[in-house]
């Protein structure tokens, strides 16, 4: 669900959907945090570090979490340079799958 949000994010966008679109980033995000603190609880820091996956998903949820409070504080919907990075970093999200693909055997 993650990657067909992030999918229709494009140029020109309708201000409707671009409000689905960013409290669905909001939604996703709490998912993620939710999910990296569930993990570390689970299963500890120590096997939490040890494998690099978790690593790319930890980076995500931070930068995530950045772009969240930078847009809080900056009250910028956009337009800035530096904001436009972070919402690009925002496809490194599409990385996640590839832990779905790691674990088939016939990949």
């Amino acid at each position: 669900m993650n990657t067909i949000t992030l999918a229709l994010e494009r140029y020109g966008i309708d201000p409707e959907l671009e409000l689905f679109l960013e409290s669905t980033n909001i939604y996703f995000t709490v998912v993620f945090i939710y999910e990296m603190f569930a993990k570390i609880g689970g299963i500890g820091t120590g096997k939490y570090l040890a494998d690099k996956m978790n690593w790319l998903d930890g980076f995500i949820v931070m930068t995530s979490i950045f772009e969240l409070v930078y847009t809080a504080v900056s009250g910028d919907s956009g337009g800035a340079a530096a904001l436009n990075t972070l919402r690009l970093l925002r496809t490194f999200r599409v990385l996640r799958v590839m832990r779905l693909l790691r674990g088939l055997e016939s990949m």
